[in-house]
């Protein structure tokens, strides 16, 4: 399947403002969500919800979490569609790619610590940036959330790092195989669903293995010709939406949620075109890097504003968009090449 760079912006475009709404609505709204380990309460309040006072922010709090899906099966796709046929260093290949996302994170990183740390004066962990920088958070344990997200939200680095050392080994299997491989990673989240504590399943998720579907399906995508004709995929977006609420909410098909979530926005954005989600696909590797700063700081200023839910978020997106076109720049300007990131570029 061929899909244009217009609609893998899309693809982007869509991920990083489903990410970066529900990480901030997240914290406000109190609901939770079923991302990183099932969870019956939070389950039940969105289907409340749904049925009684459907509200938008609660919308994003329980399901924004999807873009994460959206985010490997793009970097999957392009992995394989720029680097599947021809050979590759692959020692270079890890090096390049490391460096590329050591170029994201250094102007976060310096605001981070010159802001937070001592202009606000805010005590920080500094084993968690330590952890983040080299890509090894994934490892570490999160009984402690709050762990994860100081400065950001980037367990995703290491997590990709992860899928570009199986890629090198895996990219020259044929669709068949990966097929197989994909219902093994399904397979293995249904098992961490119903054997492991939700502490154990939070480490499983935050590493490649328990990501594998999504990224697997970019991959097999890439190598497979078959174009879907509109009519089928007319038939497909009201089908794979009303699955994708289906698989959110029923704990025996979480572990098919990414693949619903391609399947729904897939054939979304090769039915419709909207310039300004691809306008902001092609700057979602900065607004990815640059919005948990932005929200820990606002969580501060705005911290006992009377402001309404809405006006909090277009506050937060604005100053998001603001920032992120300004890293975008400053990356462009020291990147003087463009190897897949896995993050959108």
């Amino acid at each position: 399947m061929t899909l244009t760079r217009e609609q893998c912006n899309g693809l982007k475009g869509y991920a990083i403002l489903l990410i970066v709404i529900h990480n901030y609505v997240d914290h406000i709204m109190g609901m939770g969500c079923n991302e990183m380990a099932y969870s019956q309460a939070a389950t039940t309040d969105f289907t409340a919800m749904v049925t009684t006072q459907p509200s938008i922010w609660h919308f994003f709090s329980f399901t924004g979490w999807i873009g994460v899906a959206l985010f490997l099966f793009v970097s999957g796709y392009g992995l394989m569609r720029k680097y599947g046929d021809g050979s590759i260093d692959k020692t270079s290949f890890i090096h390049r790619h490391v460096v590329k996302l050591w170029v994201l994170l250094a102007p976060v990183y310096v605001l981070y610590v010159v802001v937070q740390h001592y202009w606000c004066g805010e005590p920080h962990n500094w084993q968690s940036i330590i952890a983040q920088l080299t890509f090894t958070i994934n490892f570490l344990s999160y009984g402690d959330n709050g762990f994860v997200i100081e400065p950001g939200v980037y367990w995703f680095f290491g997590a990709i790092l992860q899928f570009y050392l199986i890629f090198l080994f895996i990219r020259k299997w044929g669709a068949s195989k990966l097929l197989m491989l994909m219902a093994g990673a399904i397979a293995l989240n249904y098992t961490f669903l119903y054997l492991t504590t939700d502490d154990t399943m939070w480490w499983f998720r935050q590493n490649c293995i328990g990501w594998g579907a999504p990224f697997l399906l970019g991959l097999i995508a890439a190598k497979t010709p078959y174009q879907p004709s509109k009519s089928w995929l007319w038939a497909l977006l009201p089908t794979s939406l009303i699955t994708l609420y289906l698989c959110m909410t029923i704990k025996t098909f979480i572990p098919f949620t990414e693949l619903c979530t391609i399947l729904f926005f897939g054939s979304l954005v090769m039915l419709m075109n909207f310039k300004l989600i691809n306008a902001v696909g092609m700057i979602s590797a900065s607004i990815f890097v640059i919005h948990p700063f932005i929200r820990m700081t606002l969580y501060q200023a705005l911290g006992n504003t009377t402001l309404s839910v809405s006006a909090m978020v277009a506050i937060y997106l604005a100053l998001v968009m603001v920032f992120s076109l300004l890293h975008h720049l400053f990356y462009r300007k020291t990147s003087s090449t463009k190897p897949h990131t896995g993050l959108p570029e």
